[in-house]
């Protein structure tokens, strides 16, 4: 499991002593609470304030148990769960896991589908795993900040939307949206019109709009935005140069995504790259809104 996460933030986690240990962003509401080595708590309720995303980075698992459902997590697995979901749970001794508190807004804006997804549990991408990961000792560390994490909680946020969301949330008059949806995720289909998408699924551009906003929460074109800044964050946290990150997320150069990225979080692309992929904080001169951080409190939570 542990091949699947960057070796500074790997190293991180590991020296971390066995119990739960908490962290927060400096200037949003975003939190994390990291186990490593957990013996001392085996089983939890709670009605969670905020969604959460969990990575099983190391040893161990959990089983989670819900209305109408049950489901586990291994080693390398990821769990999403929805803000206000009720379950309860049980750690296998000596688990090694991290959840990420994301806070409303973010999943707000986020193009997630918009019937509730509850629990679900998958493999977690390799990639998404270790920007999930990296987060997580940005905040352990307090060195988070909003222009760190937004493009982070974006694009993990856009994963979770395309990947956990059930697929009965979008049958009958949804399903022109969803086709559409799968169009703008395309490689060529996300270089058509608006127009010509609506076309092919059957609708006006005006009606396609209508009926995406209601299933995705904004529009066609905010949505291709979203997905085309996810697919460039990816790259960008992989390594990859800004000129190679704008063409494989489909931006028409470098120029155009440097402009997106920044108008977007605040800060060009090539500088979070360098900040963030090299695990270094980011200035507060950087931080949007370029404010004075505020101290968060870490809300109390039931034991994991």
């Amino acid at each position: 499991m542990h091949n699947e996460i960057g070796e500074p933030a790997l190293a991180r986690l590991l020296a971390l002593p066995s119990g739960r240990h908490y962290g927060a962003s400096a200037d949003s509401d975003c939190w994390v609470m990291i186990g490593r080595d957990l013996r001392d708590v085996s089983s939890w309720a709670i009605v969670p304030p905020t969604a959460s995303l969990t990575f099983a980075w190391g040893e161990g698992g959990c089983s989670l148990e819900f209305g109408g459902g049950r489901l586990r997590m291994r080693p390398g697995d990821w769990m999403w769960i929805d803000a206000g979901f009720v379950h309860r749970g049980e750690n296998q001794p000596g688990s090694d896991f991290l959840t990420v508190f994301i806070p409303d807004r973010y999943v707000t804006a986020a193009a997630l589908d918009i019937a509730p997804i509850g629990a679900a549990a998958q493999r977690a991408p390799k990639e998404l795993a270790a920007m999930l990961t990296r987060l997580a000792v940005f905040l352990i560390d307090g060195i988070s900040t909003q222009t760190t994490e937004a493009p982070l909680l974006d694009t993990i946020l856009d994963w979770v939307g395309n990947t956990f969301a059930p697929h009965e949330a979008t049958n009958g008059h949804g399903a022109p949206s969803s086709r559409a949806a799968a169009m703008l995720r395309d490689r060529e289909g996300s270089r058509l019109r608006i127009a010509d998408i609506a076309s092919a699924v059957g609708l006006s551009q005006s009606e396609l709009s209508r009926q995406f906003k209601k299933y995705y929460r904004v529009s066609p074109k905010l949505f291709r935005k979203q997905v085309r800044l996810a697919l460039a964050t990816r790259a960008l946290a992989n390594g990859c140069s800004v000129l190679a990150a704008a063409h494989d997320a489909g931006f028409s150069d470098s120029a155009h995504l440097s402009r997106t990225f920044k108008e977007q979080y605040g800060i060009t692309p090539a500088r979070w790259s360098r900040q963030v992929a090299g695990e270094r904080p980011i200035e507060p001169t950087d931080r949007v809104g370029k404010g004075i951080a505020t101290p968060v409190t870490t809300p109390a939570v039931a034991a994991d």
